[in-house]
């Protein structure tokens, strides 16, 4: 896959943009927010849209999984 391939991902995520973001339906995104498992969205100037670093977080949190800064998976083990 080549970086023109690539989706785009914005800061700010629409309902389905951060749906698909994650990999599920906007049905399944909004009863993950709604429960908790996913962030609350904030309003942008009458646009409704979701932090894609909080995404990013919730989605980390779902697989009990650390990242650091540059948004890799830190995987320790005992040598």
């Amino acid at each position: 896959m080549t970086e023109r391939t690539l989706p785009h991902w914005p800061r700010g995520l629409s309902r389905l943009r951060a749906a698909g973001y994650i990999g599920v339906t906007p049905q399944a995104f909004m009863r993950m927010v709604y429960d908790g498992r996913m962030p609350k969205p904030k309003k942008i100037d009458g646009a409704v849209r979701w932090d894609k670093l909080a995404v990013d977080r919730a989605f980390d949190v779902l697989f009990d999984t650390e990242t650091n800064l540059a948004g890799e998976e830190v995987i320790e083990f005992q040598a």
